[in-house]
C-alpha cells in the first residue's frame, strides 16, 4: 500500500511497541493499558468478512504484525477472553447499513501488561452504546478491574 499514512501507522505502531518494551524492562510490575481504536483487526474473526477486506487496510499482514507484535512483547487482549468471536466488534461503519446487518469489525482494543492483565476481572463490549441516532461508529469497550 503506497498510501503515506499507512506507513506512518506502522512506524507508529512499531515505536509504541518500542517504547511499551521499554517501559516493561524498566518495571516489570508495572500497570500499562494500551488502550484505543488501532485501526487494525488483528484476526479474521475481528471483521465480517474477510474476503472483503483482502487487500484493503486494517487486516493487512504488515498492520497485523505490527499489532501481533504487542503480545508478542508480553501485552494480552485483556477484553477478548472476556468476548469471544467471531461476531463481536466494536466498529461499524455508518455507510451501507453496517451495524443493523451486523457488518462490523473489532479494532478498539485493550492491551494490559501482565500486572494489568492479572487485574481485569471482566470486559465487555457495549454495543448498546452504538444504537440510536448521533451515536459513535465505534463502541465503548469496557474493563473491570479488581485489587
Amino acid at each position: 500500500m503506497e498510501d503515506p499514512h499507512y506507513a506512518y501507522k506502522l512506524d507508529w505502531l512499531a515505536k509504541l511497541r518500542d517504547d511499551a518494551e521499554g517501559w516493561l524492562k524498566q518495571d516489570p510490575d508495572a500497570q500499562i493499558a494500551l488502550v484505543g481504536d488501532w485501526n487494525v483487526a488483528p484476526t479474521d474473526d475481528d471483521v465480517w468478512d474477510p474476503a472483503f477486506f483482502e487487500g484493503k487496510t486494517h487486516t493487512s499482514e504488515p498492520e497485523r504484525a505490527a499489532f501481533t507484535a504487542f503480545t508478542e512483547s508480553g501485552f494480552a487482549d485483556v477484553v477478548r477472553p472476556y468476548t469471544p468471536g467471531p461476531g463481536v466488534y466494536t466498529y461499524w461503519d455508518y455507510t451501507q447499513l453496517r451495524f443493523p446487518k451486523k457488518q462490523g469489525m473489532r479494532i478498539d482494543f485493550i492491551l494490559g501488561s501482565p500486572a494489568f492483565a492479572a487485574r481485569v476481572e471482566a470486559a465487555e463490549i457495549d454495543r448498546n452504546e452504538r444504537k440510536g441516532k448521533g451515536a459513535s461508529d465505534h463502541a465503548p469497550v469496557i474493563v473491570n478491574l479488581g485489587a
